[in-house]
């Protein structure tokens, strides 16, 4: 028997969730998130709208990379094709309030009326 086919699907399957990984994480962002002793893990049935910030000139919004300038209206395009949905906001916790404050406004002014800040569960 030739178990040559086999050993290649394997592999493609094994390069397939290797870059899936990568580009989840991308979208997520390799921040470390604040800790925090309250709250709960969610199940999510809607996908939120995911903003990692990158830098004090752009953020990550879905896996995409934004000028914050652009921010606002990105997420306005986004609403308009998921109304009610939720924003997720990512950053460090070494990130000083400055740079978070550009992207909560952003939010404010696209209208969203639900905002997540993303935490760690601390032990």
């Amino acid at each position: 028997m030739n178990v040559t086919p086999m050993i290649d699907v394997v592999m493609c399957l094994i390069v397939f969730y290797l870059i899936v990984g990568h580009l989840v994480m991308e979208r997520e962002g390799l921040a470390r998130l604040p800790e925090s002793m309250r709250g709960e893990e969610q199940d999510d049935y809607v996908e939120p709208i995911v903003i990692a910030i990158i830098d004090a000139e752009s953020v990550s919004v879905d896996g995409v990379e934004t000028a914050i300038e652009r921010l606002e209206s990105v997420l306005s395009g986004k609403r308009a094709q998921q109304p009610g949905v939720t924003v997720r906001l990512r950053a460090g916790r070494e990130m000083a309030y400055e740079l978070v404050e550009p992207v909560i406004e952003a939010c404010r002014g696209a209208g969203v009326t639900s905002l997540e800040l993303a935490t760690e569960r601390s032990p």
